[in-house]
């Protein structure tokens, strides 16, 4: 998992290349006025601009992916992300959707939690679980965040 704030002027400097890349390509966007939905970012890179009330972890399934990473970027609000960065045990997880790239846990091993405000954003890697979406506080509030979908490939470039 990497962190940082495209608020800053440096956001980029311990970046992999195709992270740095795509995160500029966000700093330029007007976020608050993307519109909702999937969008391309880049070709082969979509994102997923959404606005939905944060709740309380408690019930809700943690998810991890094989052939995207993700970066979660806020825009507005506030948000806590539980995540584990242990090697997963796959026979804790449901199984696998391949078409859709993802599986689900009740329980994330080693759980940490993080809480991003906006412009803020967290990358999380192949098979690191994480649930998203929490309420910070137990106070839940409106958020507004993308999730760009980076194909695992692009590392290799």
């Amino acid at each position: 998992m990497l962190l940082g704030d495209l608020s800053r002027d440096d956001f980029a400097l311990s970046l992999p290349p195709v992270f740095a890349r795509l995160c500029a390509k966000l700093k330029q966007l007007d976020l608050a006025h993307l519109p909702l939905g999937w969008q391309e970012l880049e070709e082969g890179v979509q994102m997923n601009v959404m606005e939905f009330e944060t709740s309380s972890p408690a019930g809700k399934k943690a998810e991890m992916h094989r052939k995207f990473i993700d970066i979660q970027v806020v825009i507005s609000g506030e948000e806590m992300i539980e995540y584990g960065l242990s090697q997963p045990d796959l026979s804790r997880f449901d199984e696998y959707r391949d078409e859709d790239d993802y599986q689900l846990t009740d329980e994330i091993e080693h759980k940490n939690e993080l809480v991003l405000q906006p412009n803020m954003f967290a990358i999380f890697l192949a098979y690191e679980p994480h649930k998203p979406g929490n309420s910070v506080g137990g106070n839940h509030r409106l958020l507004r965040k993308l999730v760009v979908k980076v194909p695992t490939a692009l590392l290799e470039q």
